[in-house]
């Protein structure tokens, strides 16, 4: 059984991880996350509860990503999930969110590399900004 806050972290994670928080990755980030919350059978939420839940998190997830245990965290949120639909579903959200803004910088490029080798996908090929 998956939670609200399962579904929503690697989507996050994948927002915020290059520090460059975007209108385009964010609404990208709702429109996914309103889709997976769906495939797994979650309640919905709406745009304003996605982004009260998203700013709530916001703190949290920036001291993550800038913390001694920033791999450990991201392990943990995508290890989670491990049937083959969930696994694909989510690759292929993190990616669409990770490309949205038109820029794909290293460490976007390094956390969709690791769910890559997590869940047994290539990294998709894409031109690296920096």
């Amino acid at each position: 059984m998956f939670t609200h806050d399962d579904i929503l972290m690697p989507l996050a994670l994948t927002v915020m991880i290059d520090n460059k928080i975007k209108d385009l990755e964010l609404k990208e980030f709702r429109s996914q996350a309103s889709a997976l919350l769906n495939l797994f059978e979650l309640d919905s939420m709406d745009e304003h509860a996605l982004i009260s839940w998203f700013e709530t998190k916001e703190s949290e997830l920036k001291d993550t990503l800038h913390g001694r245990r920033k791999n450990t965290e991201i392990l943990r949120a995508l290890t989670r999930f491990s049937d083959d639909a969930h696994v694909e579903a989510m690759f292929d959200a993190m990616v669409t969110i990770s490309v949205s803004d038109k820029e794909y910088h290293r460490e976007e490029s390094d956390l969709i590399k690791s769910a890559a080798s997590i869940w047994g996908f290539q990294r998709p090929p894409l031109k690296i900004v920096d």
